[in-house]
């Protein structure tokens, strides 16, 4: 399968790589740092796995349509991203979106009709430009979105399991991808704010409640829109803990990289979303605050 990987940090460059191993005609599109380090020197993966792969990067989508677009830009980046990509994007290309928080997949479907919303709680840190470790060998569930069956869908799932990314099909995409931003709402949120790896979230026995508190008024809200769940967010979240303990959130990492988060499409848009139905999400908000505070402290303190 042709494949281009729309973001080519840790979780697209770890998912890149394995789907390049396996056969797949795989480009990375990304950082200029990351694109010459992985032309260069190739992809290497640590921890859960040991392996290099010669797989090609570059800066730009080539006009020539991919099978299928990967998108795993961070979501601030979405629009501008497949604004770029939108040359590459032909009548049987599909889009599918693996991205962290809200909204990604409703800006795809301004250009194409073909598109995938997808999940995933592997866990992964890019530790060098061209180096990628695999923290936490999670599961990915993908499916039609919004919702129902796409013969394609099938055949994408059939490639990541040959590549040994674990994934499952579902006919409500939009239900896992509301489960999993309650599941980022609970571990970028405390993890971020604490600053600790995500297995001391059950580690901590008086952080069990309010991890129940956050998930909770998430779910309220995902139920006044209509949001129906495969899984519960709460057995998901604890699942994608003990999978991913030794890894750092994603929130976290940018934090200590000096650079911008995706906290406004995770934590707010659940107060977004809170607001559109008449409620209140005040531990969301609280979150966002805090995180959106450290962010700026930290992105400043970066730039001096």
């Amino acid at each position: 399968m042709r494949i281009y990987v729309l973001g080519a940090g840790s979780i697209g460059s770890l998912l890149g790589a394995l789907l390049a191993r396996a056969g797949n005609d795989v480009l990375l599109i990304g950082r200029e740092e990351q694109v010459k380090a992985v032309n260069e020197n190739g992809l290497k993966i640590t921890g859960i796995e040991e392996f290099k792969v010669k797989v090609k990067a570059s800066l730009h989508a080539p006009d020539e349509p991919p099978d299928l677009l990967l998108l795993t830009t961070k979501s601030y980046s979405t629009k501008t991203a497949l604004e770029c990509a939108r040359n590459c994007i032909g009548p049987e290309t599909w889009v599918l979106s693996v991205q962290n928080g809200l909204g990604n997949e409703e800006l795809a479907l301004k250009l194409t009709p073909n598109v995938i919303g997808g999940i995933t709680t592997n866990g992964a840190m890019l530790v060098d430009w061209g180096v990628v470790r695999w923290t936490g060998k999670g599961i990915t569930v993908i499916g039609k979105y919004p919702t129902g069956r796409a013969e394609f869908v099938e055949e994408v799932a059939k490639v990541f399991n040959e590549a040994g990314i674990e994934t499952r099909v579902t006919e409500n995409a939009v239900g896992w991808k509301w489960a999993k931003a309650i599941v980022n709402s609970v571990i970028n949120g405390l993890g971020t704010v604490l600053e600790v790896k995500n297995g001391a979230l059950r580690d901590i026995p008086e952080l069990e409640g309010i991890s129940v508190e956050i998930a909770r008024e998430g779910c309220m809200v995902a139920q006044q829109l209509g949001i129906e769940f495969e899984i519960h967010p709460l057995e998901l979240l604890w699942d994608t803990i003990e999978r991913t303990r030794e890894n750092y959130n994603s929130t976290l990492q940018d934090i200590m990289r000096g650079r911008r988060t995706e906290v406004d499409y995770i934590h707010g848009k659940i107060v977004e979303y809170a607001h559109s139905v008449g409620l209140e999400a005040p531990r969301n908000e609280l979150l966002w605050a805090l995180i959106k505070g450290k962010e700026n402290l930290n992105r400043g303190s970066t730039n001096r």
